[in-house]
């Protein structure tokens, strides 16, 4: 019976029995899948060069160092852009211009020209 202990298992290649016992045995050490398999009667596994075992005694583990605070920068606001109708507004930071209609940005064009244009012909605004 083979460890799997490789990151990557190709599950379809294995048969029932060695996918059963792969899945019983998910997260123990190499001692206690030799005691399993000692208990359910499957052949001894051979060391695996990448298992590594469990030290004896494990040293007590340090006390954790309190955890520095993260300082919270304010969330950008979003930007809403508001405007009477038929109004025509340039927004610096996209280079567009922006035409209103019912108090909503209804059209974005790169010149101002085409704008209006676009809030004549569909929402009836002189500009």
């Amino acid at each position: 019976m083979v460890n799997w202990t490789d990151k990557i298992i190709h599950w379809n290649q294995l048969p029932g029995t060695v996918v059963k016992r792969l899945i019983a045995t998910w997260g123990m050490s190499p001692i206690q899948i030799a005691n399993y398999d000692k208990k359910h009667g499957f052949a001894p596994a051979k060391p695996s060069t990448t298992a590594k075992a469990l030290p004896a005694k494990a040293k007590p583990a340090e006390p954790a160092k309190p955890a520095k605070k993260a300082v919270k920068t304010a969330k950008p606001v979003r930007q809403k852009h508001t405007g009477a109708d038929g109004e025509i507004k340039f927004v610096e930071h996209r280079n567009l211009y922006i035409g209103f209609h019912g108090g909503k940005v209804v059209v974005t064009k790169r010149t101002r020209e085409q704008c209006a244009e676009v809030l004549r012909k569909d929402y009836n605004q002189e500009v």
